[in-house]
């Protein structure tokens, strides 16, 4: 895998992307996995000892199996949350309460179909995080755009979604 960076911002073009199993040697992918490393190591450093935040992404993760979202979606609501609910109010006791937050936000995501890219548009991003000024000042990404074109992809994302909603309620109940 090869890498470039952009400018010198935080985001990188790639001669591999990772969500794919097969990549034509023409395309390079755009990779926010250096923005997404900082914005996470940014969290840690300001979250409480007890934070439960990755604790959250593992139980969703181990949830998508057989399921077509993809832990970059989750991983998306999670940011797009953590930039929104106090970091004091993630911690152990918060558990339940913050899976239940990712669950009604992805169900709100998919009842607009709309869930928007966490570093495209987006006015919450941290400074620290360096994007190109035509990233911060563009229009959000939607990255759910595909379920407003395609009916039947739409459904299936509405089965998915009730299908790991359930297995995330069983996780938890079995105290996993």
């Amino acid at each position: 895998m090869f890498g470039v960076r952009q400018g010198d911002s935080d985001i990188f073009v790639s001669s591999q992307n990772t969500e794919a199993a097969y990549t034509p040697s023409t395309m390079w992918p755009e990779s926010y996995a250096v923005a997404e490393m900082k914005f996470f190591r940014r969290i840690a450093s300001q979250a409480q000892p007890d934070s439960i935040h990755l604790r959250c992404l593992q139980l969703c993760a181990r949830s998508l199996l057989d399921t077509d979202f993809s832990t970059r979606t989750l991983k998306t609501v999670v940011m797009h949350l953590l930039s929104t609910i106090p970091l004091t109010d993630w911690g152990r006791r918060d558990l339940l309460e913050r899976l239940e937050d990712i669950l009604q936000y992805l169900q709100s995501c998919l009842e607009e179909g709309r869930l928007n890219h966490f570093f495209i548009g987006n006015e919450n991003v941290p400074e620290e995080i360096i994007l190109p000024q035509a990233l911060r000042t563009a229009e959000p990404l939607n990255l759910f755009r595909h379920l407003e074109q395609d009916s039947d992809a739409c459904a299936n994302a509405w089965l998915e979604f009730l299908m790991l909603q359930r297995r995330l309620r069983t996780l938890v109940l079995q105290g996993r």
